[in-house]
């Protein structure tokens, strides 16, 4: 008899974005406040087929999905044995390249399963990082943590957010090895500066603390934001994320989705929000999706 189950998918939101300087194997350090946030998106998974495999239902996903990635990865560290062949359903809403970590979420709700079942797999030592760059952070146990190296150092902090999460997708992608691209040349143009990490952390704890009180913090600090393209129509999503009464917005990772924090009591903001959108107060032709958080 086959088992099933189904599982939410994490994703994160970096509060706070710092890029620092590069490392010696050529990749760019960050200082980034994560936030891990429970998503649209769900796994089911169907134990007691003949062979692992994957169907993806909703946005279509070029290329390999990094879940398959992740369950050749486990297989290999653990053996194949580890667990029986899996037969697993993805449903996506988050659309590629939004800055969410929405692929590394997927995989990170199949680990976290795994591993709820499986207890080789939670006491084996896997470099989650290898299979992707948040991953680790979305498989683990930490809901607010201060992100260093590549996201793989994680902190936990205490506390969370006390706000409530609207996302914005834009119609385009955002490329991050572009975007790190993009940020370099500004930063040998002596266009951008950099932030130490002593200077990432406090502003990162700074940061956490007005939002847990549920203050007003305004514009969140991000490198990418500066050097992402789309000034125009950022600027309507923080013009009206500011009119409508919001703690707090920012651009999401690298882009291109863009976020605003409400407080969980205000609905009069959301509304007010929606109805300038319906209204046509700002253009917004270019917003294909939003999603309000519960």
């Amino acid at each position: 008899m086959a088992v099933e189950f189904a599982v939410p998918c994490p994703i994160k939101l970096n509060l706070t974005l710092r890029v620092l300087n590069r490392g010696c194997d050529d990749y760019h350090e960050i200082s980034s406040l994560f936030w891990r946030l429970r998503s649209p998106e769900s796994l089911e998974a169907c134990f007691g087929s003949e062979k692992d495999s994957l169907s993806v239902f909703g946005d279509d996903i070029p290329g390999e999905n990094i879940i398959t990635r992740a369950i050749r990865y486990i297989r290999n560290v653990c053996g194949d044995d580890a667990f029986p062949p899996v037969d697993l359903r993805l449903y996506k809403r988050i659309p590629m390249g939004s800055g969410l970590g929405a692929g590394s979420g997927n995989a990170a709700a199949a680990i976290c399963l795994f591993r709820r079942i499986y207890g080789g797999i939670k006491d084996a030592a896997l470099d989650l990082v290898s299979v992707g760059a948040d991953v680790a952070f979305l498989a683990g146990d930490h809901e607010v943590a201060l992100a260093r190296g590549k996201g793989e150092i994680l902190e936990g902090l205490s506390g969370r957010p006390n706000a409530a999460v609207t996302l914005f997708f834009p119609c385009w992608r955002s490329d991050t090895k572009r975007a790190y691209e993009i940020l370099d040349e500004a930063r040998e143009r002596g266009v951008m500066c950099f932030v130490s990490e002593s200077e990432a952390r406090n502003e990162a704890v700074a940061v956490l603390d007005i939002l847990k009180d549920g203050r007003k913090a305004g514009l969140l600090p991000n490198d990418f934001l500066c050097c992402a393209g789309h000034e125009r129509e950022y600027g309507e999503i923080a013009a009206l994320a500011d009119e409508s009464g919001a703690l707090a917005w920012g651009l999401c990772g690298s882009g291109s989705a863009y976020f605003a924090l409400f407080d969980p009591g205000d609905g009069e903001g959301l509304r007010s929000m929606f109805a300038a959108i319906k209204n046509g107060i700002y253009g917004f032709q270019w917003l294909q999706k939003i999603l309000v958080l519960e």
